[in-house]
């Protein structure tokens, strides 16, 4: 088991190195000047060196690279030229906004679709289940944008309920106002991912019931609902369980829609200002630590494969 973690672990690193020759690849390959985009088409030869020098662009790529990396290794990705300010700070500044939504969303799913798919799986054929998928296709095609909006307006505009139309200024200063204003935004995504993961569930459930093992313990005389909760269920989580890390680094990616909806300053409304500003250092900061949250839920996911399931090798 130590073995088979620290090859998990020693693979994790590679992968996280080969990210940041990706990312710092992808900014050379940028057609034209960076320094010049960045400071548009009027700006004078001296002002484009001299973001060049202050980005280090007159240097070879080779360098830039080992000392971007080098900073990366130290936890300093740089200064963003829009906030101008530290790259590193910003992110945790706006993780800690973003990281809230994504776990408080995925437990939300969570908590809806075990049930939900366990039920759909047990009836299968019956309107619980016609139900149970009729509900989760009309969450998967609807826009989280559209639903976003349609809660502002169930929620604040007809039901007037005391919620925040937007994050407060003071951030968790003010931990109720906070929490309030997450509460649309946990909504939205969470109902979203559980589109997803309830016919997950229902379709991993339904497999196991059907194999032997789980006939063989219902003959011997077992309830059905200790053979489904103490023998099928675990097996049926494995998949489920590889999806909820994907869906993590997923929902890193689209909260850029629901915190612009819902004017939430997290990582998602970041990246877009950086983007749209033409930040490269920032988007570079950005992208390569959703990669290094993509790499840690994979290995995460990998070591809980090892836990759930005896016939993971570790050899």
């Amino acid at each position: 088991m130590f073995a088979y973690i620290l090859r998990r672990l020693a693979f994790a690193a590679v992968t996280l190195w080969l990210a940041t020759l990706l990312v710092f690849g992808a900014l050379l390959l940028i057609p034209g000047n960076p320094a010049q985009a960045i400071l548009g088409i009027d700006a004078t030869p001296a002002d484009v060196a001299a973001l060049e020098h202050r980005l280090g662009l007159d240097k070879p790529p080779l360098e830039r690279y080992l000392n971007w990396l080098g900073g990366v290794l130290r936890g300093d990705l740089g200064q963003s030229i829009r906030y101008e300010t530290s790259i590193s700070g910003l992110i945790v500044a706006r993780l800690g906004i973003t990281l809230p939504i994504v776990i408080a969303a995925l437990l939300l799913a969570t908590l809806i679709a075990v049930p939900l798919g366990i039920l759909a799986a047990r009836r299968v054929g019956s309107w619980a289940d016609i139900a149970v998928s009729l509900g989760s296709l009309v969450g998967i095609v609807l826009p989280s944008f559209w639903a976003g909006l349609m809660f502002i307006y169930i929620f604040i505009v007809w039901l007037k309920l005391p919620l925040p139309s937007s994050f407060p200024i003071g951030g968790w200063k003010d931990p109720a106002r906070a929490i309030a204003a997450l509460v649309l935004p946990v909504l939205t995504v969470g109902l979203a991912s559980s589109s997803l993961l309830v016919r997950l569930v229902r379709g991993s459930v339904l497999e196991v019931l059907h194999q032997d093992y789980v006939r063989t313990a219902l003959a011997k005389g077992l309830s059905e609902r200790v053979v489904l909760y103490k023998h099928a269920l675990r097996n049926a989580a494995l998949p489920v369980v590889t999806v909820l890390g994907l869906e993590f680094a997923q929902l890193l990616i689209a909260t850029v829609v629901v915190e612009t909806v819902f004017g939430i300053p997290g990582l998602g409304s970041l990246s877009l200002l950086a983007i749209s500003a033409r930040d490269y250092p920032l988007v570079q900061g950005v992208v390569l630590t959703i990669a290094a949250f993509i790499v840690l839920l994979n290995l995460i996911v990998d070591l809980l494969y090892a836990l759930l399931d005896p016939r993971v090798s570790y050899a």
